[in-house]
């Protein structure tokens, strides 16, 4: 039924300049049987000179029987509607980082509703609202009665600047990303029974896959004047067949890359993408991983040293040829060392407490 109702991916010819409220989320998306899709939002804040942030996630998938941290996520999604208005079954969850310590709710699966019109979407499930148009912005996160509640109503600007990556690994798998990098935020904060209004910034991620999951390194980090860092690198190699959830120095670092990417600004505008781009996972005293990232361009050279203040993890299984297990791991993160070098020679040390981001680090293998 899909197929007659979305472009398959790999015909999808995006415009040079993306609308958020029009193309994201596209509707291509589910046009592939054994595709992966999921909708990735961070917001960092800051109270009382703490650092915080809060990461949420919903996600659909057009295969049946994976078990997220012990939660079965059976269903297929199911697809029903036309272009315009469509459900589909998928899974949410999210975590909230006060600084010292998790506040974790359990994934739960349920029925996610999207409606599209000219210039705008929304989504909406039990837990999830996600409503955006030309005008106005809404994001909400919710549960048990307003125990935790992340009611986002405002963005800056509005639409935000939307970026798109296609990366093909054959002639027909692969992944789609649409990102956006920072915008400012502001919205109401219910946890513990106690609500408050919170401003940050948000960060956007929309991904599409029709590839087995294979192990990635990613981070981003937004500055206190609008200035962003990001990377990824996706791999290969014996991390693919770790089978435990716990970090173990002696798989760092035996890595095949499969791409790297390195995305650096100071004020948010003028985006450097370094090439030649190295990875390096390091190990602090607690056992957390770190790491260390560095790319040029031409003369230009940038350097950063990040540490993990935490870890979480989500461990997907699935049965496919033989019992796979992927740990997709989280850490909310900080940097502890920034130079830049520019194309003059002149070197640029800048201030980590005025960077604020998360990091990933998985491993495993979870095919389709």
């Amino acid at each position: 039924m899909t197929e007659h109702i979305f472009t398959p991916v790999e015909t999808w010819d995006h415009p040079e300049r993306l609308d958020f409220a029009q193309d994201f989320p596209p509707a291509r998306v589910f046009g592939r049987k054994g595709s992966f899709v999921w909708w990735w939002w961070m917001f960092m804040f800051r109270e009382g000179g703490v650092r915080k942030q809060i990461v949420a996630f919903w996600t659909t998938k057009t295969y049946p029987k994976v078990v997220v941290n012990g939660e079965e996520w059976g269903p297929a999604a199911d697809i029903r509607g036309t272009r315009e208005s469509f459900s589909y079954n998928g899974m949410s969850t999210w975590w909230f980082w006060d600084g010292e310590r998790f506040h974790e709710t359990v994934p739960r699966v349920s029925r996610f509703h999207t409606r599209m019109w000219e210039g705008g979407f929304s989504i909406r499930s039990d837990d999830v609202t996600n409503l955006l148009d030309r005008g106005s912005f809404e994001l909400r996160f919710c549960r048990d009665a307003g125990d935790f509640d992340l009611h986002i109503d405002h963005i800056d600007p509005l639409p935000p600047p939307v970026g798109y990556k296609r990366t093909l690994i054959t002639r027909r798998m692969g992944f789609d990303q649409m990102k956006v990098y920072q915008v400012d935020a502001k919205g109401s904060l219910t946890a513990g029974g106690e609500s408050r209004r919170v401003e940050g910034t948000l960060y956007a991620q929309h991904i599409c896959l029709n590839t087995p999951a294979i192990p990635w390194l990613w981070g981003t980090f937004h500055r206190d004047n609008g200035g962003y860092l990001t990377y990824f690198t996706s791999f290969i190699g014996p991390l693919m067949f770790r089978r435990r959830a716990e970090c173990k120095p002696a798989w760092d670092n035996r890595f095949r890359f499969i791409n790297r990417n390195l995305h650096y600004t100071t004020n948010g505008k003028d985006v450097m993408r370094f090439q030649h781009v190295k990875f390096k996972v390091i190990r602090d005293e607690r056992g957390l991983p770190g790491f260390e990232v560095s790319g040029a361009i031409g003369d230009e050279r940038l350097r950063v040293r990040v540490s993990a203040l935490a870890k979480t993890t989500y461990e997907f299984r699935r049965t496919k040829l033989w019992r796979n297990r992927f740990f997709y791991n989280e850490f909310p993160s900080e940097i502890v060392e920034l130079e830049h070098i520019d194309a003059d020679g002149k070197v640029h040390r800048d201030d980590p407490a005025a960077w604020t981001g998360n990091s990933e680090y998985s491993w495993g293998i979870l095919l389709n």
